[in-house]
């Protein structure tokens, strides 16, 4: 019996695919130790997924809509920090921005005026508490401090969020997981950048580290995007 073969599904698959080229090159040209010269090739993964969420968005409505507004956030992010290396905090209020977009995606999933209360108050407390530490504990560059906090703290609560609409559909899970290897990836970026609050890591630290950011951050890049419920009413 012959397949017919979608075409979106198809170019869903090149993508996956050239992705995948990505992610392997990435961890070759960090495992040589080439940093500057893969750089643009880091930079190409996000805009890959953003493809990936664009072409499910006729089904996907208006939580694909969401993500696909995340992962432009997570862009404008990248493009600061992986290709000029430079405002950070630019950078930080970016990927805040994403994770805010991802908070909205499971606020449109819980359809919950009560949850979203409740979901408010929790996040404004952890942030108001983890931005104050964040900035005294860099005090040289509070406002970094601050903004690293405030996005790792939006982040990690999406992430438990996430496992929490897994026990209503499992289908979450690449959402959840998604979010999960993010944080992953953040901790080694937190790790890396850890001299600048006084703390210091060995050569052969940091040169895990450079590979660890990338297997947590591409595979949790593919499956966010991907992550985006069908509409089925």
């Amino acid at each position: 019996m012959a397949v017919k073969i979608n075409a979106k599904n198809a170019i869903i698959v090149l993508l996956a695919v050239i992705a995948a080229g990505i992610f392997i090159a990435s961890l070759t040209l960090n495992a040589m130790r080439e940093y500057d010269a893969v750089r643009p090739v880091e930079f190409c993964i996000v805009p890959i997924c953003l493809a990936i969420a664009a072409l499910r968005l006729k089904e996907t409505k208006a939580d694909g809509a969401l993500l696909c507004g995340a992962l432009a956030f997570t862009i404008a992010a990248d493009y600061f920090m992986v290709l000029l290396e430079s405002y950070y905090e630019l950078s930080l209020a970016f990927f805040s921005a994403a994770q805010l977009f991802y908070w909205a995606r499971i606020l449109l999933l819980r359809r919950s005026k009560k949850y979203a209360i409740i979901s408010a108050c929790v996040r404004a407390a952890v942030c108001i508490i983890l931005c104050s530490v964040g900035a005294v504990l860099m005090r040289g560059a509070w406002l970094l401090g601050a903004l690293a906090a405030f996005y790792f703290a939006n982040l990690a609560i999406n992430a438990v969020e996430a496992f929490m609409l897994c026990r209503k559909d499992k289908s979450f899970l690449t959402f959840a997981a998604g979010l999960l290897l993010f944080i992953g990836c953040d901790i080694c970026v937190g790790f890396n950048a850890a001299y600048m609050a006084g703390i210091h890591i060995t050569s052969k630290g940091y040169y895990a580290l450079s590979l660890l950011i990338w297997i947590f951050y591409m595979p949790s890049q593919v499956l966010l995007s991907l992550s985006a419920k069908k509409k089925t009413t």
